[in-house]
């Protein structure tokens, strides 16, 4: 029963780290709020603040994310005057319904991938124009410059970097040992992830490496570690079906057709992982508690890896995730959100969201700090690996505005299309570009 649990917790995790920008728009509702300067609140007369988040609904994060929100309330929130009251959202969605509904949406655990469509039909603003300069940039100091970047569009961030991971490779330890190979030397190129993969087939019987198709972020990794872009900069053109684009997709086809990938979506494989029956599994670090527990159940022991690289090509991990969107709509509402925002991506909010939840210290000096994160680290040294990449992140692709559902659709589709299937690679990636570029225009 155990087991059981731990499988359906994690198959409806991986539904949204899989779903981490492929989602719709709504009407646009325009925000009141026009200075920056902050009105004092009255700590005898709060101000409720709604916050819609998917961690609610996810039951591996559930309980973090409400240790994270009554916290808060106890604490700053009753000292300064502000109550938060959540919104499970699921599916990314309630959200929406509720601002074309005319109701006050305040703030928002937003996925990458619709950041600029929703700022731009739904009344989302940039945290430069809602928030006093000062402050901001007070409260900003400490976390990752490469964080920072994630959720700014057209020079501004519309978001502020808050659940977030790198993508690891978790390995079986048993299995590595069972064929032969030491969990403490982990692949190192996707040539490698090939030659450990066959091995631990050979040797076991089991399949020796996993990351689905339609994974959803993962793949951004991919094409980005073999030199190859998906947009220009200025995200107005499709460029992935270049050589280096469609060598990067050749690569992980073939290991897929090599007789010891595991073959699923991102409902199957994580289960797979947690079975004891997969050596070696891409994914978030927000897998990790679920993951670790699952190996100490059945006992064998977790490891970890940095993203494969090509070749000598240093490789380029990218973002899963959530960034916090804001549209206070009075005086009041701006102050509230800014006090819930300062805690939450603060010293004890990135201590719980990384505790309780699994996922990275965007504060990375918490690590080393004996009053916040630095046991867990030594504890963890999963840990490591996630903050070493963050060094060298480069953002997923936030899709362009009122196309970003049927263009992002258009491209998980050709990845699942080319990876799994007899298509031809480098057809399925011309053919989806020029689509893709067809919606651009």
């Amino acid at each position: 029963m155990k087991k059981i649990s731990i499988f359906l917790t994690f198959g409806l995790l991986l539904l949204f780290l899989a779903g981490c920008g492929i989602w719709g728009q709504q009407t646009s509702t325009a925000s009141e709020s026009t200075s920056t300067d902050l009105v004092e609140l009255d700590p005898d007369n709060p101000t409720p603040i709604n916050f819609y988040t998917y961690s609610l609904a996810i039951p591996s994060m559930k309980d973090g994310m409400e240790q994270l929100i009554q916290d808060f309330n106890d604490t700053v929130g009753k000292e300064k005057g502000v109550i938060v009251e959540a919104v499970a959202d699921p599916n990314f969605q309630q959200y929406q319904a509720d601002i074309t509904a005319g109701k006050e949406v305040d703030v928002v655990q937003h996925v990458f991938g619709t950041l600029d469509a929703s700022r731009m039909n739904l009344g989302f603003e940039a945290y430069e124009d809602v928030f006093p300069e000062e402050e901001l940039n007070a409260h900003l100091e400490g976390i990752s410059e490469n964080a920072l970047q994630l959720g700014v569009i057209d020079e501004k961030m519309y978001g502020l970097a808050f659940t977030f991971s790198t993508p690891i490779v978790f390995i079986n330890g048993g299995l590595f040992e069972e064929a032969g190979l030491d969990p403490n030397d982990p692949p190192e190129t996707w040539a490698d992830i090939k030659d450990y993969a066959l091995q631990i087939k050979e040797a076991t019987g089991k399949d020796g490496f996993g990351l689905e198709p339609d994974n959803g972020w993962v793949t951004d990794s991919v094409f980005f570690s073999n030199g190859a872009d998906i947009l220009t900069e200025d995200r107005s053109e499709a460029v992935f079906a270049s050589e280096e684009g469609m060598e990067a997709m050749e690569t992980w086809k073939d290991i897929y057709n090599s007789g010891a990938h595991a073959i699923g979506s991102t409902s199957d494989v994580p289960e797979q992982f947690m079975a004891g029956n997969l050596g070696m599994y891409i994914t978030s670090t927000a897998m990790h508690s679920g993951f670790k527990a699952a190996s100490e159940a059945d006992g064998w022991d977790l490891y970890g890896a940095a993203l494969p690289q090509f070749g000598d090509k240093p490789s380029i991990p990218v973002n899963s995730g959530s960034v916090l969107a804001v549209r206070p709509e009075s005086p009041e509402k701006k102050a509230a959100t800014w006090e819930f925002i300062k805690y939450v991506t603060g010293p004890e909010g990135y201590t719980t969201i990384t505790e309780q939840i699994g996922y990275l210290p965007l504060r990375t000096g918490l690590a080393e700090d004996p009053d916040y994160l630095k046991d867990f680290v030594a504890e963890n040294p999963l840990y490591k690996i996630n903050l070493k990449q963050l060094e060298h992140i480069r953002p997923a692709t936030i899709w362009p505005g009122d196309s970003a559902t049927e263009t992002s659709a258009i491209f998980s589709d050709t990845i699942v299309e080319a990876i799994s299937t007899d298509a031809d690679v480098a057809e399925s990636l011309k053919n989806a570009e020029k689509a893709i570029n067809n919606a651009l225009e």
